[in-house]
């Protein structure tokens, strides 16, 4: 039983499951408790789950203490025995507490999620001593401070749930939304963001490679059905047929078999890489010569920020946000989702020396504003403002 969790747990009334590595102590009042959760499950290889993290390495450095939290725990990828391994591994994040609800999870459906978080998230919280939560996905816990992080809007198919939605956030002492993007599809459902604060990127890890020194390389993130896998897979081998001798590296849970189901079989100038560690990742992104993202939605875009803290130009459609990814100024974008329109942006950046340096040059300067440290700062300002008015 919760063989995920491994052995360190610990058990309070409310029955969660801990990982603790810090005692309930203050040396007076110099850091703050602060739990970061997510609605669901902290095992999504997402953009969520990403923020999390960073977020967490950025308010440990500023000598908080942090715990991450969540309803439960969904099965671990394959290759990883337990949580604290699989955040280490994949997100370089150590010897941080874990806080559940539920323990090990095979599903988190509602309203159940809703209802545990109502009778026992304010427990567990207690229980830690947390001084303030900030959690992505809305629930319904009476602790405060409660700042909620909107990164996408959630489609609902009736009046109430949308109205429930609304009286949620409403409810919150705070809301940040990620983006403008994301802030005005919020005020499309009723939901006000009282502000924007960018996601945070960890940059340290990240390398620049010059182009001489990278392979003939593009690079595609993610697998999940706006991504849009296909079109990065038909623009590659549209370029060639025109004898580029270039090859696509997917990462992504599911890479392999997501490639089968486009292409039937996995082609030997495609590079699946599944559920990889953040060095393989890093790894990828500096060298290759382009990250391709050709999607149907997205908020923020992490893989574009990684990118350019790699000095990869991103090649990305009009749904990443403009304040992410600017124009022939730290990317390429490109106003048609069709494997063409990509292959020729492709094309423009490789054939010109001078644009993928200035581009790659910008990128890296720009990506300074996300840095991890910075946006905590921002998020611990927040904290102890809210703090003061309770």
């Amino acid at each position: 039983e919760d063989s995920f969790l491994g052995n360190s747990k610990l058990s309070y009334s409310t029955k969660p499951y801990i990982y603790s590595y810090t005692k309930n102590t203050r040396g007076g009042n110099k850091f703050m408790r602060i739990v970061i959760a997510r609605r669901d499950s902290l095992t999504h290889l997402d953009g969520v789950t990403t923020f999390t993290v960073n977020l967490a390495k950025g308010l440990i450095a500023l000598n908080n203490k942090v715990a991450l939290m969540s309803y439960g725990l969904l099965k671990p990828p394959e290759g990883y025995s337990n949580f604290p391994e699989y955040l280490s591994k994949v997100h370089g994040l150590n010897n941080v507490d874990i806080l559940t609800i539920k323990g090990n999870i095979s599903s988190h459906r509602e309203p159940r999620v809703s209802l545990e978080w109502l009778l026992n998230g304010k427990g567990i919280l207690r229980s830690w001593d947390a001084d303030a939560l900030i959690i992505s996905g809305i629930v319904p816990v009476t602790f405060r401070p409660r700042v909620a992080v909107l990164h996408n809007v959630t489609k609902f198919g009736s009046r109430f749930e949308r109205s429930i939605y609304k009286m949620l956030y409403a409810s919150y002492d705070h809301t940040v939304c990620v983006s403008k993007s994301s802030r005005n599809e919020a005020l499309e459902v009723g939901v006000s963001c009282n502000s924007v604060i960018y996601n945070p990127v960890d940059l340290s890890p990240y390398k620049v490679k010059p182009r001489q020194e990278r392979d003939n390389l593009i690079v595609h993130i993610g697998t999940r059905g706006e991504k849009n896998l296909h079109i990065s897979i038909e623009a590659i081998k549209l370029l060639r047929e025109e004898d580029y001798e270039l090859k696509l590296a997917i990462i992504g849970s599911g890479a392999y078999e997501a490639v089968k189901g486009i292409v039937g079989h996995v082609p030997n100038w495609v590079e699946p890489l599944n559920n990889i560690s953040n060095e393989i990742k890093i790894d990828t992104l500096s060298r290759s010569l382009a990250l391709l993202l050709p999607s149907s939605h997205e908020a923020f875009s992490y893989v574009a920020v990684e990118a350019m803290a790699s000095g990869t130009p991103p090649i990305v459609s009009e749904a990443v946000p403009d304040e992410t990814v600017i124009n022939n100024y730290n990317g390429l974008r490109v106003n048609r989702l069709s494997p063409e329109a990509f292959a020729l942006a492709i094309k423009a950046l490789l054939r010109d020396t001078e644009l993928w340096n200035r581009l790659s040059a910008n990128g890296i300067e720009y990506v300074k504003r996300f840095d991890h440290i910075n946006v905590a700062r921002q998020y611990e300002a927040l904290l102890r403002r809210l703090l003061k008015t309770l």
